[in-house]
């Protein structure tokens, strides 16, 4: 019986993780970004151009606050 439930949670977390994923594809890279410091945060990654960095840095300003200004 326990490990029943062990298991539907498990698959209950995966599904949600799924979902969250789905829906908010972009959070891959705020998560990944955030733990950046300095000058390194504001240069571009690769396969961006400067605009479109600008951009995506755009869509996250607590994290990009000082490259926006």
């Amino acid at each position: 019986m326990n490990k029943k439930i062990i298991l539907y949670v498990v698959v209950g977390i995966l599904v949600l993780g799924l979902l969250v994923l789905t829906f908010f594809p972009g959070i891959t890279y705020a998560i990944r970004d955030s733990g950046k410091i300095g000058e390194d945060i504001c240069s571009p990654e690769s396969g961006y151009t400067p605009e479109s960095w600008y951009e995506h840095m755009s869509h996250h300003p607590n994290i990009y606050a000082k490259c926006l200004k």
